[in-house]
């Protein structure tokens, strides 16, 4: 019965957001609370067992994150997003493997949001990814499934306009190169897509003349994540909440790209004990991630506002050996106000 309990609480709490009082509300004025009156329940059903009901609860699970150790000569990181012939990726940069407690989003009672922490999670069906084949058609993906997504964040953003300027399938394979163009895997590296400098510089870039206009107002870079075809158990995201990043903690690096394309800039994450990390336990395919790269909001001094979150696969150990490989969608979107 105590089980049954409490399978009906996670699966409640993954629709949380369809559901009153949160449909219809911006993602940056919505919490994720646990529903407390079915904690009481099995608190009064768990009274006489030696598991707490705190620990029946709780879905944390620990994860080995890779941050990153300044290069000691005290020059600029870099690292090319290609990797050479060797299949190695050139790089100034050190990794520093931390293990830490990462929490489950289901069943957290930390307050959650996109203006809050920097990240949420709605329910979200697609149609376009009922038919995991759409995603080999590169075409189909951004005529019909940018569609998709561009609905949703202005659903959930309260925004006026979202331009999508990209987006990354991965497909992990094991023993694979995670430079491969052709075959990107999951980035296992604590980092966020894009500096200050960098998300001006996109909007100018793929914006044009429109570009000074719209840079008047609020602006976001926003990155909306999703599983393809199963549940993203194997190697599934961690994010960092923003509320636990110091500004000391980001660290500028220069992503160089091959000729022609501009070289890009993001931030590598040095460690410090008190991040706090999150993840969405078996996150499906009708849910997706929103990841904040970038807010203006988040810039005015006392505002409250998240500027970003870091992000980074990584591997749980609690994934089953027989979990299918992960596979997943990024879009990253320029939303203005």
């Amino acid at each position: 019965m105590v089980v049954s309990l409490l399978r009906r609480t996670f699966l409640n709490s993954s629709r949380f957001l369809n559901q009153a009082p949160y449909k219809n509300t911006t993602v940056s004025n919505t919490f994720y609370n646990p529903n407390f009156s079915r904690i009481r329940q099995i608190q009064t059903l768990t009274s006489h067992m030696k598991m707490s009901p705190a620990a029946l609860l709780d879905q944390s699970t620990t994860g080995t994150l890779f941050y990153t150790i300044p290069p000691a000569d005290g020059s600029k990181p870099y690292s090319n997003i290609n990797a050479s012939a060797s299949g190695v990726r050139e790089s100034n940069i050190s990794l520093n493997p931390v293990n830490v407690k990462i929490n489950n989003i289901r069943t957290t009672p930390t307050p959650i949001g996109l203006d809050v922490t920097g990240f949420d999670v709605q329910t979200v069906p697609s149609p376009f990814s009922q038919n995991h084949e759409n995603f080999l058609d590169e075409e189909k993906v951004q005529s019909e499934y940018y569609d998709e997504i561009r609905a949703a964040l202005l659903k959930a953003t309260g925004a006026k306009e979202v331009f999508i300027f990209d987006h990354t399938i991965r497909r992990r394979a094991s023993g694979a190169v995670d430079d491969n163009p052709s075959n990107r895997q999951p980035v296992a590296r604590v980092h966020v897509d894009q500096t200050t400098i960098a998300a001006y510089n996109r909007v100018r870039r793929h914006l044009g003349d429109r570009a000074e206009e719209l840079l008047k107002n609020r602006f976001q870079l926003i990155n909306v994540w999703r599983p393809i075809q199963h549940a993203a158990s194997d190697h599934p995201l961690a994010v960092g909440s923003y509320k636990s990043i110091k500004p000391k903690d980001l660290l500028a690096t220069t992503l160089v790209y091959p000729p022609p394309t501009p070289n890009g800039e993001t931030y590598s994450v040095t460690h410090d004990p008190g991040h706090e990390w999150y993840y969405v336990k078996d996150m499906t395919v009708d849910e997706i991630l929103f990841i904040k790269c970038f807010d203006t909001e988040g810039l005015k001094e006392d505002s409250g506002v998240a500027l970003l979150t870091p992000h980074t696969a990584f591997e749980d150990p609690n994934t089953p050996v027989d979990a299918p490989l992960r596979q997943s969608i990024e879009v990253r979107c320029l939303v203005f106000f």
